[in-house]
C-alpha cells in the first residue's frame, strides 16, 4: 500500500537536467500509456513556474500525443510524482513536449528497493497458449516450446527489472521466468511483467517484478549497491 504527502512547491522540485524520467500519458479514449524520456531543459513560464523540456518518444508524434498526464522521477528524498500538463513545441534541438505542473509535486512513501542502471543480460521466458480447442488428452500434442525474449538491464533491483529488448514482448500480466546473468551465474526466478516502456531514443523496454524478492535478492542487491559506489567513486 502506498501514500503520499505533499512536497515542496511546483518551482522548487523538478527533475533535474538530463534526468531520465517516467511519463504517463492519460488520453481522452484508451488506456494509460507509459513511456520513458529524458528531461532536455528547464525553462520558466509565468511568473514563477517552471516547465520541463522532454524528448518526444520514438513513435509518438507530439502534435498528436499531448494530454494530461504524471511525470516520476528519482529525487535525493525519495520517488516523486507530479501531474502535469503537456504541450508540443518545437526547439532547436527539434520537436519536444513542454510538461507543465498543475499541482505540487508529492513525495512517494512506499515500500522501495534501491536501484540502479546495471547493464546485463536478462533473459524472459514464457510458454505461448496450447489450441484451445484441444481436450487434455491431446494439449501436449497442441503445446509449443516456450518463448525467449533477450535483452539488456536497464534498471535493475532486488524487487523487478527494467529491460530494453528488441522483437515482440509478453502482454503486461504475462507470468515468465525473468533469468538475470551477474558476474557470469544465471539467476533465475518466477515474475510477471508490468508495464512496456518505449525510451525517448528508440526501442521497446519491458519492465517486469519479481514474484519473491527474497529469492535472489542479497545477490542482486549487492551487485546494485557495488555499481553505485563506483559510480561516485571521484575521478
Amino acid at each position: 500500500m502506498s501514500t503520499s504527502r505533499p512536497a515542496t512547491t511546483a518551482a522548487e522540485v523538478h527533475p533535474a537536467l538530463l534526468q531520465a524520467v517516467a511519463l504517463t500519458l492519460r488520453p481522452t479514449v484508451g488506456e494509460p500509456v507509459d513511456v520513458e524520456t529524458r528531461v532536455l531543459d528547464v525553462e520558466p513560464y509565468g511568473e514563477s513556474g517552471t516547465a520541463l523540456v522532454v524528448a518526444c518518444p520514438d513513435g509518438l508524434d507530439p502534435d498528436e500525443h499531448h494530454f494530461d498526464a504524471s511525470v516520476t522521477w528519482t529525487y535525493p528524498l525519495g520517488r516523486m510524482v507530479c501531474p502535469v500538463s503537456t504541450r508540443p513545441a518545437q526547439r532547436h534541438y527539434g520537436r519536444v513536449w513542454l510538461l507543465r505542473p498543475s499541482a505540487a509535486p508529492t513525495r512517494l512513501q512506499q515500500r522501495t528497493f534501491f536501484r540502479a542502471r546495471l547493464a546485463v543480460p536478462v533473459a524472459l521466458t514464457w510458454p505461448l497458449p496450447t489450441d484451445e480447442a484441444a481436450d487434455d488428452d491431446e494439449a501436449d500434442e497442441h503445446a509449443t516450446a516456450p518463448t525467449s525474449l533477450l535483452g539488456v538491464a536497464v534498471d535493475l533491483s532486488e524487487g523487478g527489472v527494467l529491460a530494453a529488448t528488441q522483437g515482440p514482448v509478453p502482454d503486461p500480466g504475462t507470468r515468465v521466468e525473468a533469468t538475470i546473468r551477474i558476474d557470469g551465474d544465471n539467476l533465475a526466478q518466477p515474475a510477471r511483467v508490468v508495464r512496456h516502456v518505449r525510451f525517448a531514443g528508440g526501442g521497446v523496454g519491458v519492465a517486469v517484478s519479481f514474484a519473491d524478492p527474497t529469492v535472489h535478492g542479497d545477490r542482486i542487491r549487492r551487485a546494485v549497491f557495488e555499481t553505485e559506489r563506483r559510480r561516485r567513486r571521484p575521478r
